[in-house]
């Protein structure tokens, strides 16, 4: 049996909004998609009474919560920047939840893993005793998630651009096997993660990455979000979250006081705008895009009609991705059963 057969794929995606998992089993099996908001909190004990036991991970010595379980302390923790690589405790507890609420995985947990980084933060390098240290943000973001994985987990770990995580959901089948429209690999492909923080864009040739496409655009959906925050925040009389308030949007209410109240007219102004915004950015990066054989769009903000459409009707050749919040990990867990074929 080869080791593409035995090995999962796993895809982490540890983005500055939301936590995104797939994993593909050794028989090519996607397990259900784990998905939670990038907050973590030391965990507390619990108060007298509780009629739960709210789960937590250990990193070291310290216990947290992650995801929604960290709202229940007042220090709750999300980090944007660059320092989240190298925080001894931040990624490898959100891995660590990750893990945690798969549950048991029946034997099939040993895989190849791969995860990325913003496009913008790959491939630097740094001077260290007069020697140049070379991509010191994938080897970070690396150590971190085998931190979170424990040391049995994990046979190789990978990290690529995230925007190269959609190319790969397009063009590998879960057994990491060349599939779909032979033109997106035989031609020139771009793709453009809508996210959180950034909006990071990537261009393929013949499947060879274009390392100076590789960019991150400061014109992701939080502040929009914050932004609609403070007038949902406002209008109902109610303190939200930036979290509580995407939720809201993605439903297309909220529950104010045990009610489940339709959102004010208006609400999605800083949304229109950020999508106009995305277009323009993109325009700049791509030009007419009629050099490419199909642009790619997908994460989180790309669920959002008010965000993608300017895109779509800017770009013929735009297609938002199967599944776009989580088709970046998913693109990662197939590029990882494909590496897994390259383990002897």
């Amino acid at each position: 049996m080869s080791l593409t057969k035995t090995l999962a794929g796993h895809g982490p995606n540890i983005g500055h909004g939301w936590v995104k998992y797939v994993i593909i089993d050794p028989d090519g099996q996607e397990l259900e998609p784990i998905v939670f908001p990038a907050t973590t909190a030391r965990a507390s004990q619990a108060a007298a009474g509780s009629l739960v036991r709210v789960p937590t991970v250990k990193v070291g010595n310290v216990r947290y919560w992650t995801g929604w379980d960290a709202q229940l302390s007042q220090s709750q923790i999300t980090m944007l920047g660059q320092d989240r690589l190298t925080d001894p405790a931040f990624i490898p507890a959100l891995l660590a939840g990750s893990i945690a609420r798969f549950g048991h995985l029946n034997g099939s947990a040993r895989g190849v893993c791969v995860s990325g980084l913003p496009a913008s933060w790959t491939e630097q390098s740094r001077e260290v005793d007069g020697r140049e240290e070379k991509n010191i943000h994938e080897k970070a973001l690396g150590a971190a998630l085998r931190a979170g994985a424990g040391p049995d987990i994990y046979a190789k770990v990978k990290v690529i651009a995230e925007p190269l995580g959609l190319a790969y959901a397009a063009l590998l089948d879960n057994n990491g096997h060349m599939t779909g429209d032979p033109a997106l690999a035989n031609g020139r492909i771009a793709s453009a993660d809508f996210g959180h923080r950034t909006d990071d864009t990537a261009e393929l040739l013949r499947l060879a990455v274009v390392r100076s496409s590789l960019q991150s655009h400061d014109t992701g959906t939080w502040r929009a979000l914050d932004e609609i925050r403070g007038r949902l925040s406002a209008y109902f009389d109610c303190p939200l979250s930036i979290l509580e308030t995407d939720m809201a949007i993605r439903a297309g209410s909220i529950e104010i006081a045990g009610k489940l109240l339709p959102l004010p007219r208006g609400w999605d102004r800083p949304l229109i705008a950020n999508g106009q915004t995305k277009v323009a950015r993109l325009t700049e990066a791509f030009g007419s895009g009629k050099q490419f054989h199909q642009i790619l769009i997908g994460g989180g903000g790309a669920e959002d009609e008010r965000l993608t459409a300017p895109t779509l009707a800017k770009f013929s050749n735009a297609v938002v991705v199967d599944l776009p919040q989580t088709a970046i990990p998913r693109g990662y867990a197939r590029l990882g059963r494909r590496l897994a074929g390259s383990l002897r």
